[in-house]
């Protein structure tokens, strides 16, 4: 019974993370658009698809202890290679298969996201940059010392800063 919790367990990955790969294609089209509030919305759908990833995360290694169990064994942290070694060879077969499935699809969501990372990066040197050029001068010319103080102000604003500061 433990080897179909496995199996079923390891399908719902992989459909989870085929879920997560649409998302992530999703999201490069929203930063390259730059929508806020799509992005917003995918993250959250993001976030709810991992917190259901981590448990079955969590299902799957109880399905595997149990697996160590009926067969007499005690070992922690087993990967799924390490499993199909003490399993009969049509199971091994079966879970080897749900196995690729999952690093077929691993893969191309972590170059996905890798690539997600660069263009909002990318984005926040862009809105950095306009950012810098918005913000006003605090060059004073020629009406006033430097070091000089005026009466209705305690402090000297720092040097290359302004009155308003535009950081996000």
């Amino acid at each position: 019974m433990s080897i179909y919790e496995l199996k079923s367990t390891l399908t719902s990955m992989v459909t989870v993370h085929e879920s997560l790969l649409t998302i992530a294609k999703e999201k490069q089209t929203v930063v390259t658009n730059g929508d806020m509030p799509s992005l917003e919305a995918l993250m959250k759908k993001e976030t709810t698809h991992i917190h259901g990833l981590r448990k079955l995360e969590e299902k799957r290694q109880q399905a595997t202890y149990a697996i160590l169990a009926e067969e007499g064994l005690v070992k922690e942290n087993v990967t799924l290679t390490e499993l199909m070694t003490i399993l009969p060879p049509d199971e091994q077969d079966e879970l080897h298969a749900l196995q690729k499935q999952l690093t077929d699809i691993i893969t191309p969501l972590q170059q996905q996201n890798e690539l997600n990372q660069q263009l909002i990066e990318e984005s926040l040197r862009f809105v950095n940059l306009s950012l810098d050029m918005v913000r006003p001068e605090t060059d004073p010319g020629n009406y006033s010392r430097p070091n000089a103080q005026t009466p209705h102000q305690d402090e000297p604003p720092e040097p290359g800063r302004s009155l308003f500061d535009s950081k996000a």
